[in-house]
Formats: structure tokens, sequence, C-alpha cells
């Protein structure tokens, strides 16, 4: 691992950090399906856009319904699957790893830093496919997280931000995310 890019990052990170602590502060004390400024800022830190109100409608009412139940990246992908028809890993994982922040996000840059590749569009059994990969990614940062690597950037981060309260997991992958 490179610490002096792992250092780089963690300066990076503090503008979306003390979003996504916000977020997860909010998260159960708010009805996310009726809360815009909640919405706002999620969409804005984990950068969804674009979307049709329908999309951000669901999104929201399915987090809302679910956020007191450990839900499966399974089930919210398949859920957005039958009802957009469309492979929504990111989101899903978004969402999933919102209601347990000891799972990791599905990014394009972490799965560049992993080395891995998404499904493409006519991949055959695409969700499985993208099922398979998520939980690669999962035991991808099992594995990790045993490491003396690991170890060495959540000290890291600890020593940056004396008193942030989040899972290694979450510190990990904000820390992916800015290594591009």
């Amino acid at each position: 691992m490179d610490f002096e890019r792992v250092n780089e990052a963690l300066i990076k990170i503090e503008p979306g950090l003390y979003k996504y602590l916000y977020i997860m502060e909010r998260f159960h004390k708010t009805d996310v399906s009726k809360d815009l400024e909640f919405q706002k800022r999620f969409n804005g830190f984990y950068r969804i856009r674009q979307r049709k109100p329908e999309f951000y409608n669901e999104y929201y009412n399915f987090m809302e319904e679910h956020k007191d139940n450990e839900v499966s990246f399974d089930l919210v992908l398949e859920h957005f699957y039958n009802t957009f028809e469309r492979v929504e890993a990111s989101f899903s994982s978004k969402l999933v790893a919102t209601i347990n922040p000891n799972l990791p996000v599905w990014d394009e840059f972490i799965l560049k830093n992993l080395g891995l590749k998404k499904p493409a569009y006519g991949t055959k059994n695409r969700i499985n496919k993208t099922i398979e990969l998520y939980n690669s990614i999962i035991k991808w940062y099992e594995d990790f997280l045993q490491t003396d690597d690991s170890r060495r950037m959540i000290q890291l981060f600890d020593e940056r931000y004396k008193g942030v309260d989040i899972t290694d997991t979450k510190k990990i992958d904000l820390i992916l995310w800015q290594i591009r």
C-alpha cells in the first residue's frame, strides 16, 4: 500500500466525511422518504443524479421501509431491476451500506482500486454476476481488514479524524474512493 497516497486521500476525505456523518446521523431520525434535505445531501454525497422523479420516490420509499431491517444487496438489486428494468448495482450498494455501514459500497473507483470490472450490459445472467461481484467486494474487505495495511490505514484515519465514529469498512471505503 502506498501510504503517501493514503495520506493524500485522507486530506481529500474531509468534506465528504462530514456529509457522510450528517447522512448517518439523520438517517434514523427522519422519514427519508419525505425529508428533501436528507435526499439532497444523500444524492450529492453519493452522486445520484439525473434520475426521473419516480426513481427517487421509489429509492427513498424503499430505504424508509427497510431502514430498520437488515436487507441484502441481492434483495435491493432485484427490487430495482423488477421496478425499473435496470441493474442498479452502485445505488443498491449505497442503500444497503447506509442501512448496514459494515458493508462496502460499489463504486467505479472502488472497483478500479480492487482490480474488478462490472459485468457488461449484455452479459448473460448479469444480475447473478453482479451479486457475485458484490460478494467479492465484501470478501475483499473482510480479508483486507485483517491485514497490517488496513490497520495502518485505519490508524492514520483515526489520528487525522479523532473522535469520528464510523465503521472500519467505511474508513477504508472513503480512502479508496479518494485514491483515483
